[in-house]
């Protein structure tokens, strides 16, 4: 856990759709920071499936192998979220937490961490124009997770990629945290 004379969280979620522009605000944020936070995204977890797994996945056709579950798979990510946090890493968590039950097990993975969250939003036109240039996401989740996502919410600030750059975004992230020089241990 971070003291109280640390200026920075030891975790910041970044919730929003597939092709809201997470990842690369992440990445921005990253080399903004004196101190290192490491990007973990649900994509870590997804990309580790057998590539035939992942290819049905993105083609949106299901996973038939024996005990695939998709919730064990983001378990799995709510545990390493608390394990990284309990190791003394600091976390960029880039995720869309679509259920009840998956808001819950975060919170619960980020107890006890100073957790600041973000809604990332993104006008769902220009959301669904990325999805189909990306090529690594079923199509239609977009519209899937965009009434969900922000449901039940609380966030430290909420952001919106549509037209501003994530590195203008990431500066602006960055104006809520008071400056500490580099070589600062936090």
């Amino acid at each position: 856990m971070s003291s109280d004379a640390d200026p920075y969280p030891r975790c910041i979620l970044l919730n929003g759709t597939s092709s809201s522009g997470k990842t690369s605000l992440a990445k921005a944020l990253q080399e903004l920071f004196p101190v290192v936070f490491l990007n973990f995204s649900i994509d870590s977890i997804l990309y580790a499936l057998p590539q035939s797994d992942l290819a049905a996945m993105i083609n949106g056709t299901p996973i038939r192998r024996v005990e695939y579950r998709y919730d064990r798979l983001v378990d799995g990510f709510n545990a390493a979220v608390a394990g990284l946090l309990a190791s003394g890493n600091r976390l960029i968590v880039d995720n869309a937490l679509t259920r009840p039950e998956w808001k819950a097990a975060f919170d619960e993975a980020v107890a006890g961490h100073k957790t600041f969250r973000i809604g990332v939003t993104c006008e769902p036109e220009e959301a669904r124009k990325r999805e189909l240039k990306r090529g690594d996401r079923a199509i239609g989740t977009v519209d899937r997770e965009l009434p969900l996502v922000h449901e039940g919410m609380a966030y430290d600030l909420v952001v919106d990629t549509t037209q501003t750059p994530a590195t203008a975004i990431a500066d602006l992230i960055m104006s809520k945290f008071p400056s500490r020089p580099l070589g600062c241990e936090a």
